[in-house]
């Protein structure tokens, strides 16, 4: 892991200025100058630590090493001291903000704190009554027993909202960033589980203990979706042949975790020799969202046999071709010159190609015996639906699929006052219209199921938001 830290940071460091990968008009000067501060006040310090970030991303985003030897393959632990990222999310004065707000998080469960049950993730609200506003004395009473977390924290404080755009402008994919704060000495801030993005931890206070594993066989529990085990009363078992890497990161070290691979973390290995604050530990949890929106080349083939009235279903047995198929779309940094040419309407057909020949590459790795290219050889299984199909899907994913979810991100993400109710209902309008692009996604692939989900789930917000702000 050394080794391949240190080509990474190599890279990083001669890939700084690479243009962003974007699909829209990126205004780079103005985004780099996002504040890294926890009011809506820019300093040339904040201007400073934003360029810093961004290119350093960029640099991540470029490198071949990360790309070819770490991307859904294997963690990868930087231990470069970032100087943007020590500090950029602490106790005081960020946390604090939240003192008076609206803003309210989740606490672990009792019976994972007081040990009853240390197996599986549960979780409560922080506070009893979400209508009241957070008080401090009610987030640092939930510390003292376990780990605290705020979901989608980009669309709630202003420095976090700033790095998620920038970690879009980047990597070309929909963030989202959760914070975890948990005391010293918690035997587990949470225990072994599988999430379904990609993720880079930031360590911005104090230390913590990860463990990660390679996937276990899928055989072992064939009902249960990889990429959300340990959760609901899951127990996630892991072998310690599965291990891949055991370590305590520090501020300033950043850890990549691929999608679907188990991991656990605490603070009771870590020593101290201080009793104030810092030896809180807060790290940023920053996820790269393809599985979560449908950004992968499974969902391209689900939405195509959908359209086409043909079975979609499939027992894979063989786990590496399962995880082949759940790969992310090229799209991004993962695109190469193909896909900014692709964005910038030049040379649009070389990309176009490149994807199509991946979908149908892996239609026919699945299903080798279903289709066919030809209605000659197609005698004993089905003709594969004509490049047209394809390509018809592939523009709906990325031309309007895909933009639909960063116009939503991009709102979400500006403009934001952690006091300001406002702030609170704008960010649900976002995640409502993040719901209304799948909602869309299921009426396109002609998917009644995945549209109704949706739709439910965005009237269900409706109906949370109007009690809400009854009561502010």
């Amino acid at each position: 892991y050394d080794v391949l830290q240190q080509q990474v940071l190599d890279e990083i460091k001669k890939n700084e200025d690479i243009e962003p990968v974007i699909p829209m008009a990126f205004p780079l000067k103005d985004e780099i100058s996002l504040d890294f501060s926890s009011s809506s006040t820019i300093s040339e310090d904040n201007n400073h630590k934003s360029e810093i970030a961004y290119r350093f991303l960029r640099g991540l985003a470029s490198s071949s090493i990360f790309i070819n030897k770490c991307w859904h393959q294997r963690p990868l632990l930087i231990r470069s001291q970032q100087t943007w990222v020590k500090g950029c999310f602490v106790m005081d004065p960020h946390l604090k903000l939240l003192d008076g707000s609206y803003i309210t998080g989740y606490k672990t469960a009792d019976i994972l704190r007081n040990g009853t049950k240390t197996d599986t993730w549960q979780y409560v609200p922080l506070k009893e009554e979400p209508s009241e506003p957070t008080t401090w004395k009610q987030v640092k009473d939930a510390i003292q027993g376990g780990t605290i977390y705020f979901n989608t924290a980009g669309s709630l404080w202003p420095n976090l909202g700033a790095l998620c755009r920038i970690t879009t402008a980047a990597f070309g994919f929909p963030t989202n960033i959760n914070v975890y704060i948990t005391p010293h000495g918690t035997e587990v801030s949470v225990p072994p589980h599988t999430d379904k993005q990609d993720v880079f931890v930031f360590q911005t206070q104090g230390s913590k203990r990860w463990r990660v594993y390679k996937p276990p066989p899928r055989y072992q529990c064939p009902s249960k979706d990889p990429f959300n085990r340990g959760k609901g009363g899951d127990v996630l078992v892991l072998s310690e042949d599965l291990l891949l890497l055991d370590t305590i990161i520090h501020p300033g070290d950043i850890l990549y975790v691929p999608v679907g691979f188990p991991h656990t973390t605490d603070t009771a290995a870590v020593t101290t020799t201080s009793s104030n604050n810092q030896d809180i530990s807060i790290h940023l949890t920053v996820g790269l969202d393809t599985h979560v929106w449908g950004l992968t080349l499974a969902h391209i083939r689900w939405s195509l046999l959908q359209r086409c009235g043909k079975t979609f279903r499939l027992d894979i047995q063989d786990d590496d071709i399962y995880w082949k198929s759940m790969e992310s779309l090229p799209i991004g940094f993962l695109g190469g010159k193909a896909w900014i040419d692709y964005c910038k309407g030049e040379s649009s057909d070389t990309f176009q190609k490149q994807l199509l020949r991946k979908v149908k590459d892996l239609m026919l790795l699945l299903e080798p015996n279903r289709f066919s290219s030809s209605k000659i050889t197609a005698a004993k299984g089905e003709i594969m639906p004509s490049d047209e199909s394809i390509v018809k899907v592939m523009d709906y994913f990325l031309k309007q699929h895909y933009q639909k979810l960063l116009e939503a991100q991009d709102e979400m993400f500006r403009n934001i006052r952690p006091k300001d109710p406002e702030t609170l209902i704008k960010a649900y309008h976002g995640s409502k219209k993040q719901e209304k692009a799948m909602e869309n996604l299921g009426i396109f692939s002609h998917s009644d199921s995945m549209k109704s989900m949706f739709e439910q789930r965005r009237r269900a917000q409706e109906e949370r938001l109007k009690l809400s702000t009854a009561t502010m």
